[in-house]
């Protein structure tokens, strides 16, 4: 359950500094590399603070954030030389991540696997899986449409599927229990 923010700039101020974890881990995810989402978090807090007034009412403030992260990482890579050599993360970075935040340890295979996810699977994977949002919601996030939230998904969950097995069957129903959640498996089933 999100609260409703006031559009005034304490409000959103407070709002943004106690989710502050959480746009961090984000920013990281995306990028791929601490340091680096570190920089990129900071651009998107000094421009939300600065045009705040684009913030609408009844929008949930995490959804907003997420968004503004993710506009302006897709801003500045389009502006960058080599765009597909700066969205792949270097594996070590990328799984110290994970190790620097969990207190146990992160499983170097996962990890892996993650780090070499296109980042818009990746952010895919943390706003659905890891911040509970469902299709719709990280769609808006991501500015695209659910059918891709799930698309991206789907792809996330066969490269997963190819990698863990190397070849070895893995049942379809494992892969799509996990690509839906909690009660839209249902509403899928009955669509088809």
């Amino acid at each position: 359950m999100q609260a409703e923010w006031n559009h005034d700039s304490d409000s959103i101020r407070h709002g943004l500094i106690a989710m502050l974890p959480r746009l961090k881990r984000f920013a990281d995810v995306l990028i791929g590399e601490r340091r680096e989402g570190t920089a990129l978090l900071s651009r998107v807090l000094k421009r939300m603070l600065a045009e705040q007034h684009r913030y609408q009412r009844g929008t949930p403030l995490d959804r907003w954030a997420f968004a503004e992260i993710y506009r302006l990482w897709l801003h500045e890579l389009r502006d960058h030389a080599d765009p597909m050599r700066q969205a792949k993360p270097l594996d070590a970075s990328f799984e110290r991540l994970f190790a620097m935040d969990q207190a146990e340890e992160f499983d170097a295979l996962t990890a892996s696997f993650l780090g070499h996810l296109p980042p818009q699977q990746r952010s895919t994977l943390l706003l659905v899986y890891g911040e509970g949002l469902d299709h719709e919601d990280a769609g808006r996030v991501l500015n695209s449409t659910p059918e891709t939230v799930a698309a991206r998904l789907i792809r996330a969950s066969a490269g997963l599927a190819d990698r863990l097995g190397a070849g070895a069957q893995v049942p379809a129903s494992a892969t799509i229990e996990t690509l839906y959640p909690k009660g839209s498996k249902e509403q899928h089933d009955r669509a088809q």
